[in-house]
């Protein structure tokens, strides 16, 4: 095993000692291989470390810095044709331990070992002079792993503080601030349990110290939380907290329990936390270990509660977007007066929904691109339509297993269905610190929207009290080993329970009893070997079919899994008899049923070995493709075939999967898709697949990698591929505005042959210029060639786009009566066209009602409703934002404060929900004018200096410049220093630093 770390200064070791590479260029090779998660192309390291190199050299260079490497390193470097890669087996190295510990949500004894190698940042004090880009991914790392890091140190230390460890909580934050020793809200967490471990005074000496160093480092003051903390330790009002009494237990139940379904007990107070967040309109989370009692929870709460939906992600589709929902929603359709439900909505949020289930039909095709928030409010369209007939729940269970944009979806119903009858409930595993669930959970629990009920293991006093209600209730020395083996887990006890009803006989009272505890010995007091007993009592074609329902699911069709096991009916049947009647799988419905629980599917995965487990996922596949072959399916057939190591058979269905997820506008989904594609293609036929990737990327917002993804085309194409992948490489870049890299791509394809691609590159090179404006002048020309090449052309969405960017130079320059007149244009132009779903028409309604509003036209509010009525009407939420915006500043002139507020805020509880960061900062900003026009100083300022705070950390200058024009007139003299600083702090600091420098000038 070779060791190799990276964090501090870099070491490498190998089993007879150091490993010295001399090469600077060799090491750094080294290092991005050990971090990054993927293999790493050729041609990107080229691009990263020899940029200035001519090709033919650079590549050679390459050959010779492996050959180094490989003399050092052996089997431990991997160098295929266009590929290169370590072998994890082989080489250990501690940032990806760090990952993996802490990103994947392991044990928290593998998350202090991995933090124990934490001698300092990322390659600390190593750079490469002549490669700016590798600095910058390195930058980029270090900044991650440090983020990863101190969300490390602060779960072991919550862990240690819920177990009243106070003292080792400290010592993990204490190793955090080593690494932020600015970062407030650790401190907060170290006076906290200062105090709490009794050291009040040292406590407030902390306080004393922290207040010095900021003033000190940032001539700033504590932040308003952490004066409050301060001020409740002084005056020993800081609650401590108190450990509350376990609930009581239930009457003993009349009817005999048997061990399929035990009494709902210890839960009253997790239960009452639920309802109690739902009542005050924010959703639920229950979080617990694997058998712990979640979904029981919930069944307990919606048996009580009436009406609900449920779905459930599963590890095996967590590929497949939606699929938690589309379980959801198709319960729906199977309920008498469901379609008439149905019906009930509009038909843009019904043509929308049609994209999910398809079997809905749809009264009209869908225009434009595909739009993922539309799609998300025609769900919440339906839900609230059903709400409003009776309470509903929405449960989605296993979250931790929810795709991305069910993720998204269930975020999106959080925020836009508050306060309303429709409640969201859902249960998971304890998410990994860094996973897309966890970051949900968290945004969401930061705006109030979401509340997490954690379940604990029940006492050993409960299920004692448990096991005494049962009849025939088991013996003393049984009953001891129950409570002991079951370790609190209620799962567990139950299979014990089971067990012990198989194996013990009633004695002369009737309890239940085995001579000695001894005789109960072959089974272990451990869930592995409960469940690995049951296992071992199945028959052969029993075992078999519930090896292959391992391999399609938690929940599983049953022909499918017949199928993959290579059963004949009659065998399937009776296997399937079999294990229903050992208690491992019950039915959903006459042809679906699901594992009792997904422990059993980890223990009889494990027992089933890797070849075997191949060997039933390409059965299943199989399987799936005889019953029905269509896009639909083509998700799970390409992950089925995939996971049996069927890469280039994988690949197609993962085009056909990819282009399912695009449809619905589930980005993440597609872009998963198109890798797998990917992973099974070679040769030039990847080409096609990486521009629909990097399209896939730019759409799902992260045009840094569409940006990587379109360079690897233009490597290796010529001539028109050669061109549209510049093209899009360009696009993808003025996301990142980077204006110099945009012209420079663009400028050479002015005098190309085909006019398309000469109207495409002077469009991006004039929308460029105007965006950066420093060249108005340049933009203007740039757009008229493009407008001169669109007319020859006549395509009506580039006419309308290219008079639209006209009117923003104009604007610009000041000349708002040119302005107006391009976007009139536009909107002309953009009413006759039907393929862009009213988009062009709904942006340029909203610029001229702005700019005929700064013109002193009153006809601007018929612009701006007329523009809100079309984005309504088509589903256009984002622009929806804008033109609430709009309004609100025509009402604001017209001294109409109240409408003005009321816009506003409209406009930026949207834009919360949609992740709009840039119109978020903009409505702020709005809002903090509504207040200095209602004489209110004090919020006016705290508004507008969080909106400059946004602006600046997001980059949008334009907007950025304007909020400072607003605000320096509300502040004291003091402000120009800091308006002109701000910038810094808010990239440096974030919101809270600015804001507490602007609370220290009032």
């Amino acid at each position: 095993m070779i060791r190799l770390d990276l964090l501090g200064t870099p070491l490498l070791r190998g089993p007879h000692g150091p490993i010295d590479l001399p090469r600077r260029k060799t090491r750094a090779l080294l290092f991005l291989l050990a971090a990054r998660r993927e293999p790493l192309p050729r041609e990107r390291a080229l691009a990263l470390l020899w940029p200035d190199l001519e090709r033919t050299t650079a590549r050679q260079t390459l050959r010779t810095t492996l050959h180094g490497l490989r003399t050092a390193l052996g089997a431990a470097l991997i160098a295929e044709d266009h590929l290169l890669r370590l072998d994890t087996q082989l080489v250990d190295v501690d940032a990806c331990a760090l990952d993996a510990a802490l990103a994947a949500g392991a044990p928290t004894a593998l998350a202090v070992a991995a933090l124990a190698r934490w001698r300092g940042e990322f390659l600390e004090g190593f750079a490469v002079p002549d490669a700016d880009e590798y600095n910058t991914w390195v930058e980029g790392e270090r900044a991650r792993l440090r983020t990863l890091a101190l969300r490390g140190w602060a779960r072991l230390a919550q862990d240690s503080e819920e177990h009243g460890a106070f003292v080792s909580a400290l010592e993990y934050l204490e190793r955090a601030l080593l690494v932020a020793p600015l970062h407030e809200d650790l401190h907060r967490d170290v006076l906290r349990l200062t105090y709490l471990a009794g050291d009040r005074p040292g406590a407030i000496r902390r306080f004393e110290h922290l207040r010095q160093r900021l003033d000190d480092e940032l001539g700033v003051p504590p932040m308003a939380a952490t004066r409050a903390l301060y001020d409740a330790i002084i005056t020993g009002a800081l609650a401590r907290p108190a450990r509350p009494d376990p609930p009581p237990i239930r009457a003993p139940l009349a009817v005999v329990v048997t061990p399929a379904r035990l009494p709902f007990i210890g839960r009253a107070a997790p239960l009452a936390a639920v309802r109690a967040a739902l009542a005050a309109g924010r959703a639920a989370l229950v979080l617990g270990e694997p058998g712990i009692g979640k979904t029981r929870l919930v069944e307990e709460l919606l048996y009580a509660n009436g009406a609900a939906l449920s779905g459930a992600g599963r590890e095996l589709e967590q590929v497949l977007p939606y699929q938690p929902v589309i379980e959801a929603l198709r319960q729906l359709l199977q309920l008498p007066g469901g379609g008439a439900i149905y019906a009930q909505l509009d038909p843009v949020w019904r043509t929308e929904l049609a994209r999910l289930l398809p079997e809905l039909g749809s009264p009209a095709t869908p225009a434009g691109a595909p739009d993922e928030a539309r799609l998300w409010e025609a769900v919440t369209q339906l839900l609230l339509v059903l709400a409003a007939r009776q309470p509903l729940t929405l449960f989605i269970d296993d979250l931790h297993w929810a795709d991305q944009a069910t993720l998204g979806l269930f975020g999106y119903l959080a925020r836009r269905t508050s306060g309303s009858a429709l409640r969201l409930v859902a249960a998971a595993r304890d998410l990994a610190p860094r996973s897309p669930a966890a970051a949900l959970v968290q945004t969401l629990q930061r705006a109030d929207q979401l509340t997490r009920i954690v379940l604990d293991r029940l006492p050993a006093s409960l299920l004692a009290d448990l096991a005494a209600q049962l009849d025939p209730a088991p013996g003393p020395v049984l009953r001891d080993w129950l409570v002991v083996g079951a370790e609190g887990n209620p799962y567990l006890f139950a299979e014990l329970l089971r067990y012990a009803h198989e194996h013990a006989q009633p004695d002369a009272a009737g309890q239940l009893a085995f001579a000695t505890v001894e005789s109960f010995a072959p089974i272990p007091p451990g869930i592995y070997a409960l469940v690995s007993g049951r296992l071992a009592r199945l028959s052969d074609p029993a075992r078999r079919l519930l090896d292959a329902a391992v391999a399609v699911g938690r929940e599983f069709h049953f022909a499918i899994a017949a199928a993959a096991a290579w059963l004949d009916e009659a065998a399937a049947l009776d296997a399937l008899d079999e294990v229903r009647a050992a208690g491992l799988v019950h039915a959903l419905d006459t042809e679906r049923f699901a594992f009792d629980h997904t422990l059993t599917m980890e223990v009889a995965y494990r027992e089933v070995g890797e070849p075997r487990h191949r060997q039933l996922h390409r059965r299943v596949a199989e399987a799936l493709l005889r019953r029905a072959d269509d896009d639909t399916g083509a998700g799970l057939v390409a992950t089925h075939l995939a996971e049996g190591g069927e890469l280039a058979l994988a690949a197609p269905y993962a085009v056909r999967a990819a282009r399912r997820a695009a449809m619905l506008g589930a980005w993440q989904a597609a872009i998963g898709f198109w890798q797998l594609a990917l992973r099974g293609t070679t040769g030039d036929d990847q080409v096609a697949l990486l521009l629909e990737l990097g399209d896939a990327q730019v759409l799902g917002g992260d045009p840094a990698h569409a940006a990587e993804t379109f360079a690897a085309v233009r490597a290796r194409t010529a001539g028109a591929a050669h061109d549209d992948a510049t093209l899009r490489l360009a696009q993808a870049l003025i996301a990142r505005a980077q204006f110099a890299e945009i012209i420079a791509l663009v400028a050479p394809l002015a005098t190309a042959a085909d006019p398309v691609v000469r109207l495409r590159a002077a469009f991006i090179h004039g929308t460029a210029l105007s965006i950066e404006g420093s060249d108005l002048s340049g933009a203007q020309a740039q757009l008229d060639t493009a407008a001169a090449i669109c007319i020859r052309d006549s395509d009506g969405i580039w006419r309308a786009r290219i008079l639209f960017e006209l009117g923003g130079v104009a604007a610009q320059r000041g000349d708002l009566d040119l302005a107006v007149a391009r976007y009139r244009e536009s909107l002309a132009v953009a009413r006759e066209i039907a393929d862009d779903g009213g988009f062009s028409a709904v942006l340029a309604y909203n610029n001229l009602a702005y700019h005929v509003h700064l013109l002193g036209d009153p006809a601007a509010a018929s612009f701006a409703e007329a523009g809100l009525a079309l984005a309504q009407a088509r589903g256009l939420l984002a622009m929806q934002s804008y033109l609430f915006s709009t309004l609100g500043e025509i009402a604001l002139a017209a001294g109409n404060l109240a409408q003005a507020e009321a816009r506003f805020t409209e406009g930026l509880a949207l834009a919360e929900q949609l992740a709009l960061p840039e119109r978020q900062a903009g409505l702020t900003a709005n809002l903090g004018l509504v207040a200095a026009q209602h004489g209110d100083l004090a919020l006016a300022i705290h508004r507008l200096s969080d909106a400059l705070a946004r602006a600046d950390a997001l980059g949008t200058l334009h907007l950025a410049a304007q909020i400072r024009i607003w605000l320096a007139p509300l502040l004291p003299a003091a402000a120009p220093r800091l308006l002109a600083e701000a910038r810094t702090i808010a990239e440096t600091g974030g919101r809270q630093r600015l804001l507490a420098a602007i609370d220290a000038l009032m």
